[in-house]
């Protein structure tokens, strides 16, 4: 009778244990360790990284930052198993990644779509207005001409040749012809955006495709033209976090930096790292010391 109860007395200590050490609640306040903050494989995936990491250090967590980690099917399933607590995302891409037939191009449905398909064990906090998406730029000569946005592109087009990636065509050419009637007099692949940008500003095509924060675009005084069928989905900044690796005060704190950061934050932070060579952790702890948190 005695090693009976001391058997149940053992297994009730240890179920205990185990009990203690999981978060059954999704709330993040007793993970233990170090929130995990990761990045992909380019610099403003990086910057974000080491603003969202100086962020979670003002509520008193301990960070580690994890950067480059590569593409987005390793990430997302490092950031689903814990091994990542968070890491910055584009709503747009992420959807697709999840649902490669939605329709959804607007920020408001993007987001709404992308919370509704996220598997067990994710969850996508609030978005930022600061947005990378794709983008036409032209020069400011050709955009005084009479072209400022994708729908004066029309007739136009036929004279206008485009430099974009490989794989613009296969995904845009049909859309943009539906749209805006635009059929480019060619589509030449430059997959640098340095080049594209080259060859714009020297006249050898008279549009590009670039993304929306970069810093080229405001020291060529480029323009980039409206879109106003939403051709392009939104690609807004948004957190992608393990269900249960943060607590509300660490969730919270995180979107209020996506409250705070515009487009025009993300592209003067890019041309520092660029052209200034400036350390991403300096510029986040400049950014995050400037916010209201």
């Amino acid at each position: 009778m005695k090693r009976l109860l001391v058997s149940v007395v053992t297994l009730v200590t240890a179920l205990g244990v185990l009990a203690g050490c999981s978060d059954p609640t999704g709330t993040g306040d007793d993970s233990g360790g170090p929130i995990v903050v990761g990045s992909a494989d380019f610099n403003e995936s990086q910057l974000l990284m080491e603003i969202y990491a100086e962020a979670l250090r003002e509520t008193g967590a301990e960070v580690r930052t994890k950067g480059r980690i590569g593409a987005r099917e390793v990430y997302v399933n490092a950031v689903r198993d814990g091994e990542i607590s968070v890491i910055p995302e584009y709503t747009g891409n992420l959807l697709r990644h999840f649902d490669d037939d939605t329709e959804a191009t607007g920020s408001e449905r993007i987001h709404s779509e992308l919370r509704a398909r996220l598997p067990d064990g994710l969850r996508v906090l609030d978005y930022s207005s600061a947005e990378n998406s794709d983008v036409l730029a032209v020069t400011e000569k050709t955009a005084d001409s009479g072209l400022r946005s994708m729908a004066d592109l029309g007739g136009r087009c036929g004279d206008l040749v485009l430099g974009a990636p490989a794989e613009w065509a296969p995904r845009w050419k049909q859309r943009i012809s539906e749209l805006y009637g635009c059929e480019f007099s060619e589509i030449r692949n430059l997959q640098a955006g340095s080049v594209r940008v080259r060859e714009l500003t020297e006249g050898r095509i008279q549009v590009a495709n670039l993304f929306s924060t970069t810093a080229a675009i405001d020291r060529n005084d480029l323009v980039t033209l409206d879109d106003p069928k939403d051709m392009f989905p939104a690609q807004n900044v948004v957190p992608l976090v393990n269900q249960g690796e943060l607590n509300d005060g660490q969730r919270k704190v995180l979107n209020r930096v996506s409250d705070q950061l515009t487009t025009r934050d993300l592209t003067r932070m890019n041309r520092r790292m660029s052209v200034d060579k400036a350390n991403p952790r300096d510029l986040a702890e400049e950014f995050v010391g400037g916010l209201d948190l």
